[in-house]
């Protein structure tokens, strides 16, 4: 008897025979190459994978059969935890598209994509996957490969949590459900030969076992890169492949390894893909994370402010080629004030811009986020006001939630020392600083997760070991102090302080993010409305209308190199330095539900908002949509929960 999970070629061949070329369920044509030989009676059921128990399917029937599967991950799930709508839709769509697979070609394999709003809880949703596969016979292993060594050892946590044991160590599964590792040591290659030595062995891995192969954040990897040759030849005898990002897109453009695309955009349509976005989207519409109240409702600090500062132009030698002094807003849209000229008849660019403008957005956020230096060793004015307010918004957080945390993410390891430093200097608050040269930033990192008291530091500083799959739950507060603006940066930045408490009401914990006006969207229709899509809090188009306006971009400069002879300046051995004059004349708005607020509009619900924990912004944009009875009926639930918390009013 043949207790293998896949029939063969040869089997696979009889049985294509014996249906006569067409669908032994509907009766539809179907070809050697594309039919699904499938067990009359289910393998994990304890059908043989023998010709008498095999059928000819048309790739519709087998999805029909798949559809009526039940998906029962209750066995697995750890103690306390109650699965959600979404990951339910998730698992049952997951498991039919894998299991429908498993039989073709690995070359003919196409991988689930699942995308998940940073905090929704995708890991788990991934684990408990693995287990459902393993148990049913279809995967023997799981290799998950992460994007830095603290989710390595977070994910190896979260496995044991389903019963799912992991080597995280060693490139091998011996004794294990499977192992989880790194996208940085699978691409790690021989210095001699540039052999892919690490690659090689998890591709015997997957030859030696029936593998299911989880690449987390997907982002990170590029098929044009290292990291992307050495994952696809690890893994492209895989017989199951899900991939999963909360952003997933990549700011270069360059394509993701496994992914689909339509119209240059990440294809997330059924039956191979999932998505659970912050809000609905048209793949959804069932679901999402901000009407779950998986994650929290958030306000957006807005500030703008104005920058005078000295471009200093220097070539190889060190001799300044030019120097010119420019004074912006932070909000100025700089292509409009520096367009390139073109001649009318050949057009053909005259007056090129494109590097200036580039510069000038680059000049103008590092000197409104300039501190260490000897002109401002505490910050300019603006580091100082968005310090001083960030903290004092920590502070009104920690009323109702007392061991409430701030994040500030910072540009560089020097910046991110010198922010420390005028936190300290303008608030008196020490913070907890994580970065590669930070002494045992690591175990750092972990102890502050786990203290959930109110003596630990309030705040914690870090450059990017925070912005990405880090779950600290009781962040509540971050601000944005990088001059790095891409969407996807920004988009799971944003997602450190949106994963919920369960012990705080959902209303009482709502998320503050503070940032500079550089960049910041709000999504409008044909009309110059504000879309539904952009409510709440702006998040979830932000990414994608940034990924829009790069797409663009580039569509633009590819036409104007076509247009323009050489290279249009690019790639000059020029040295560019950067010094800030002043930082003054800031405006400071808050943005919720698609509309901006001014500071004095909020500040006359000051004293409800101590009382309830809610923010003064949403309960004046309930004054303004619902009027004041609305606002007194929240304020007294809001006091009686807080009241039945024991809680001081």
């Amino acid at each position: 008897m043949n207790n293998a999970r896949f029939f063969t070629s040869s089997q696979r061949n009889e049985i294509f025979l014996n249906s006569g070329g067409k669908c032994q369920s509907c009766g539809a044509e179907i070809s050697l190459e594309n039919f699904h030989a499938d067990h009359i009676i289910p393998f994990s059921e304890g059908g043989i994978t023998e010709i008498k128990n095999g059928q000819a399917l048309c790739q519709k029937c087998n999805l029909a059969k798949g559809a009526k599967l039940k998906v029962d991950l209750s066995p697995w799930m750890p103690p306390g935890f109650e699965a959600r709508g979404w990951q339910q839709d998730f698992w049952e769509r997951a498991f039919r598209s894998i299991i429908q697979q498993v039989d073709l070609p690995p070359s003919e394999i196409q991988a689930f994509m699942l995308h998940a709003f940073p905090g929704a809880g995708k890991t788990l949703a991934a684990l408990l996957l693995a287990q459902l596969l393993i148990a049913r016979g279809y995967i023997e292993k799981v290799i998950i490969c992460v994007p830095t060594d603290y989710l390595r050892d977070q994910m190896e946590e979260e496995a044991q949590l389903v019963g799912l044991h992991l080597n995280n160590k060693k490139l091998y599964s011996l004794g294990f459900g499977g192992i989880v590792t790194t996208y940085a040591k699978i691409g790690s290659r021989a210095h001699d030969t540039g052999a892919m030595i690490n690659s090689e062995l998890l591709r015997r891995e997957c030859n030696t076992y029936k593998t299911l192969v989880v690449a987390d954040e997907c982002h990170h990897l590029a098929e044009e890169s290292n990291w992307g040759e050495s994952f696809l030849n690890a893994f492209d005898g895989s017989v199951a492949r899900l991939i999963t990002s909360g952003t997933p897109f990549r700011t270069d453009g360059q394509r993701l390894p496994w992914a689909r695309y339509y119209r240059r955009q990440i294809d997330l349509s059924p039956p191979h893909a999932y998505s659970y976005g912050y809000g609905f989207s048209k793949w959804n519409t069932s679901y999402c994370a901000l009407a779950d109240r998986v994650v929290r409702d958030v306000v957006i600090h807005s500030w703008d402010w104005e920058v005078d500062f000295t471009l200093t132009e220097k070539d190889w030698t060190g001799a300044i080629v030019s120097q010119q002094n420019y004074r912006h807003k932070i909000s100025d849209n700089i292509d409009e004030l520096y367009p390139c000229e073109f001649d009318e008849e050949t057009n053909r660019r005259i007056v090129d811009n494109r590097i200036l403008r580039r510069r000038i957005k680059s000049g103008r956020r590092k000197g409104l986020l300039e501190c260490g230096t000897e002109k401002y060793p505490h910050g300019t004015e603006y580091v100082k006001q968005q310090l001083i307010e960030a903290n004092i918004q920590l502070d009104k957080c920690r009323k109702f939630h007392p061991w409430a945390g701030g994040l500030i993410i910072c540009d560089d390891i020097e910046h991110a020392d010198n922010i420390a430093k005028a936190l300290k200097h303008h608030t008196k608050e020490e913070a907890v600083v994580i970065h590669s040269d930070a002494p045992n930033d690591k175990r750092a990192l972990k102890a502050y997760k786990k203290d959930k008291t109110q003596s630990r530091a309030k705040w914690i500083i870090a450059v990017g070991k925070i912005s990405e799959g880090v779950d600290i739950k009781f962040l509540r507060v971050c601000v944005y102090m990088t001059s790095i603006t891409a969407a996807l940066r920004w988009t799971q930045i944003i997602g450190r302080v949106l994963r919920t408490e369960k012990e705080i009401d959902w209303e009482q914990q709502t998320a503050h993010f503070y940032q500079y006006e550089d960049g910041m969207e709000l999504v409008t229709d044909e009309n110059g409305n504000v879309t539904p899509e952009s409510t709440s809090a702006n998040i979830k188009l932000y990414a994608e209308t940034l990924n829009e306006e790069r797409n663009l971009l580039k569509e633009i400069q590819e036409r104007e190199r076509t247009n323009t002879p050489g290279s249009g300046g690019f790639g000059n051995n020029i040295n560019i330095s950067v010094e800030t004059q002043s930082v003054t004349n800031g405006i400071n708005q808050q943005i919720y539900d698609g509309q901006r607020f001014d500071n004095s509009e909020i500040e006359p619900y000051g004293p409800a908002t101590a009382r309830t924990g809610i923010p003064e912004i949403k309960l004046a944009n309930i004054v303004n949509k619902c009027g004041p009875d609305e606002l007194i009926k929240m304020i007294l639930k809001a006091k009686n929960k807080v009241n039945s918390n024991n809680f001081n009013k």
